[in-house]
């Protein structure tokens, strides 16, 4: 299978798992500690209960403003090793047939254990400095800032 088809599964996956609110499928594909980079800040999520808690409060913000749908389009991706792949996507957060907030751009590593694709680290293009992450810093930056 192409790291680009093993990513957008992957993103199709945990986004219905969002949608759908099921906490349970969203904590099963990702790999504590996740580190994620904005441009704002380098944060790490440590326990399930922050796990949890960003989960929750990002379902809120989304259902807050409408969406209907989350679409995420892989860019580009590529095998590190047999058992990692990295990534850039897009993300559109959609009200019926509308942007309910502006598209971002995300990279993100996902490593395979025990046979199940999970989140290790993500880049985005957003200027959120903490978690949970409510996109409320939405930058018009197309792509990131050199990593760390």
């Amino acid at each position: 299978m192409q790291a680009r088809t093993i990513l957008q599964r992957y993103l199709d996956e945990i986004g219905q798992a969002v949608m759908d609110e099921r906490l349970d499928a969203y904590i099963a594909r990702v790999q504590l500690p996740l580190h994620i980079l904005t441009s704002a800040a380098s944060l790490t999520v440590s326990t399930l209960d922050e796990l949890s808690d960003g989960f929750d409060d990002f379902v809120d913000m989304i259902r807050s403003y409408g969406v209907t749908n989350l679409r995420r389009s892989v860019k580009a991706a590529i095998f590190q090793g047999n058992d990692h792949v990295v990534g850039v996507y897009e993300t559109r957060l959609m009200a019926g047939d509308r942007l309910a907030l502006p598209v971002f751009h995300s990279k993100m590593w996902i490593g395979c254990y025990d046979g199940t694709w999970k989140a290790i680290k993500i880049h985005n293009t957003t200027n959120e400095a903490r978690w949970p992450m409510l996109l409320t810093r939405l930058s018009p930056e197309l792509w990131f800032p050199e990593e760390e």
